[in-house]
């Protein structure tokens, strides 16, 4: 049976974001697998924030101001190969992409059941899942 990595890579290294949306969670089509998560994060953030803030008003009138920003450099990040991908011990995806950002998945979301999920059908994990991470620390793969 293939380890988390190995799933990770076999689904979605060399692959790339064709599309993505944001509301209650993040969902990102990455070759024929959605990625769903909660909590993201990129370095780039504080600067592209900071530079919307001082250059485009409308955007201080934002209710998800964080939401605005990850979208700018999500959208910058499309269609580049990811180039790595790497799970810590607290389940924490990163993922690299060509010429790009490292997107970072990370776990530490409290007021959720679920933290991130990869299936073909971008539903929410407990109605279907390849590999998923509900609590810190703790992945499932489907058998």
């Amino acid at each position: 049976m293939e380890n988390e990595i190995e799933i990770l890579n076999n689904k979605l290294l060399g692959q790339f974001i064709s599309r993505f949306s944001v509301g209650d969670t993040w969902d990102l089509l990455i070759g024929d697998y959605w990625l769903s998560a909660h909590t993201i994060e990129f370095k780039e953030e504080r600067k592209i924030t900071e530079f919307l803030k001082e250059n485009y008003n409308e955007f201080n009138f934002s209710v998800d101001k964080e939401d605005v920003s990850k979208s700018t450099i999500i959208a910058a990040n499309l269609r580049k190969a990811i180039t790595r991908i790497d799970l810590d011990e607290m389940k924490n995806l990163t993922i690299d992409f060509k010429n790009g950002s490292e997107l970072k998945v990370l776990t530490d979301t409290d007021i959720v059941d679920w933290q991130w999920c990869i299936n073909k059908s971008g539903k929410n994990p407990y109605k279907d899942f390849d590999i998923a991470c509900f609590w810190k620390g703790e992945t499932k793969i489907k058998e």
